[in-house]
């Protein structure tokens, strides 16, 4: 009897759990962001400041989302991320069973596309989403050095499922309003967030401006030989347009 109350409500809840109409939003932000933290492989914990020289990385983010009032699909939003960036600096470490040292000149690659597939379950003064996101990682770390011609890559892709959630409060009769979104997964050790944070602006005419915090961890322990530890944090604004 429980079971059937339960799966009653899940099914009302998939139902009710969209726009009423159609919403299609797009968007670009810039990202002020440092990347700090140590990554692993075949070797030495590296220290992307201390050891590589790794400090500020200006980038962007863009996104679309599309909302509708068909019950039972999902809605989506698409968010891609560039980060890439490199250093070089005087250093001696073990990367891929080699050692460099001299100047050591390497870059980061961790661009990431986000899929993400969400129930809008309350939409008036308080808006709230949830679902899942399947973050995809395009990415690589490449070392080398200045007194020999070794140099090692290693291929970071792959795809992290992450339970999404998103919470907005409107201020009324301001077209301001708060908002937040997470997406989060931790499992044998390793562990992975992305989460957002500020303050958006929305117009009559559907232009908006945003601004806020944006912080990403990206943590693995042992995922193809490779251990991190890597955060990725920093202030963002950005315009969006809402049809």
């Amino acid at each position: 009897m429980k079971k059937n109350i339960l799966l009653s409500l899940i099914a009302s809840l998939a139902i009710n759990a969209n726009a009423d109409t159609l919403g299609l939003e797009v968007g670009a932000a810039y990202w002020n962001a440092q990347t700090s933290g140590n990554v692993e492989y075949k070797g030495s914990s590296i220290d992307l400041e201390k050891d590589l020289g790794y400090e500020d990385l200006n980038t962007n983010f863009i996104w679309a989302s599309f909302e509708h009032p068909i019950p039972l699909i999902p809605n989506l939003k698409i968010q891609h991320t560039q980060i890439d960036d490199s250093s070089s600096k005087s250093a001696n470490v073990t990367f891929d069973n080699k050692v460099y040292s001299g100047t050591v000149s390497s870059s980061i690659k961790l661009n990431q596309t986000d899929f993400i597939l969400y129930y809008e379950l309350l939409d008036n003064w308080v808006n709230l989403d949830l679902g899942i996101n399947g973050k995809y990682f395009d990415g690589s770390i490449d070392i080398s050095d200045s007194l020999s011609t070794t140099s090692s890559t290693k291929d970071l892709t792959y795809v992290v499922p992450m339970a999404y959630a998103k919470v907005k409060f409107d201020l009324p009769f301001s077209g301001l309003s708060v908002e937040s979104d997470l997406s989060y997964i931790s499992y044998s050790g390793s562990k992975s967030y992305d989460f957002k944070g500020g303050l958006n602006y929305l117009t009559s005419f559907g232009l908006g401006a945003t601004a806020g915090y944006r912080t990403e961890k990206i943590q693995l322990d042992d995922v193809s030989n490779v251990y991190s530890d890597i955060e990725i944090s920093g202030a963002y604004a950005g315009l969006y347009y809402h049809f």
